[in-house]
């Protein structure tokens, strides 16, 4: 096979990041995603210098945003096990006591990352939670508090991309699809006085989504930016001085 068939038949990779950045902005999931590929090095987007911005994601939401949050501590039994956690994500909770920490080696295979041969896919969930009953359930912590704040720039749709992406990763590790996934919210600011956690459903429907999603990001050939506040104002790639979309962005609600 030559290298140009290679290159043709192997997927572009991408993350969970990838997948809720092209959300907010496909030029800003561009940018990142150059720069991830070569450190140190000015990149050279795929978007067109007169492309016209769009007004609002190109990407459908994900199924599921508008589970109801539950108030208090995520439950969590003496039959529970944590069989996976992301030991370089810095903060995130101790939900298990020594004694009911026993690691998959499935999801160790490619050390803490998880990834998905098939889609081109990989990343790494903050937990993976064994209950009792045999479910696997990833687990996405959010040190945020989970009434108040959950604004377009960091909104539940962000975190249930984040949540599927994950919960793909874990099926493809294990050849079991998760049921549902966890979002776990705990307000840092607050010591933790305001926790709270949404439990999302994850069948055929969410499959079915990050795999649309993943193929309209590939066939995308433009990557337009979304110029607007509420994904401006905290774009590593507009801070950075990477964006000149930026200076027209849309300032309405």
């Amino acid at each position: 096979m030559s290298a140009l068939s290679l290159e043709l038949a192997t997927p572009e990779h991408l993350s969970p990041h990838d997948l809720v950045t092209y959300f907010r902005c496909p030029f800003e999931m561009e940018v990142e995603h150059l720069r991830r590929l070569a450190p140190g090095t000015t990149p050279s987007p795929r978007t067109p210098a007169d492309v016209v911005p769009l007004r609002y994601s190109p990407l459908a939401p994900p199924p599921g945003v508008h589970a109801p949050i539950i108030d208090g501590r995520l439950d969590v039994f003496s039959h529970d096990t944590l069989v996976y956690e992301d030991t370089e994500e810095e903060g995130l909770p101790i939900l298990f006591p020594p004694e009911q920490v026993r690691p998959d080696p499935r999801l160790h295979a490619h050390g803490l990352t998880l990834v998905d041969r098939e889609l081109g896919l990989n990343g790494r969930p903050d937990f993976v939670m064994l209950r009792a009953s045999g479910a696997l359930v990833p687990i996405e912590y959010k040190a945020t508090h989970p009434f108040h704040g959950l604004h377009e720039t960091h909104g539940r749709a962000f975190d249930v991309i984040q949540l599927f992406a994950e919960c793909r990763l874990l099926e493809a590790s294990t050849g079991t699809r998760p049921k549902t996934g966890i979002l776990l919210y705990g307000d840092q600011a607050g010591d933790g006085a305001h926790e709270g956690w949404v439990e999302i459903p994850y069948g055929d429907a969410g499959d079915a989504w990050v795999r649309h999603a993943l193929l309209q990001v590939r066939e995308d050939a433009v990557r337009a930016p979304v110029p607007a506040e509420r994904n401006c104002a905290r774009c590593s790639v507009h801070r950075d001085g990477l964006c000149r979309f930026a200076e027209g962005r849309y300032l309405g609600p």
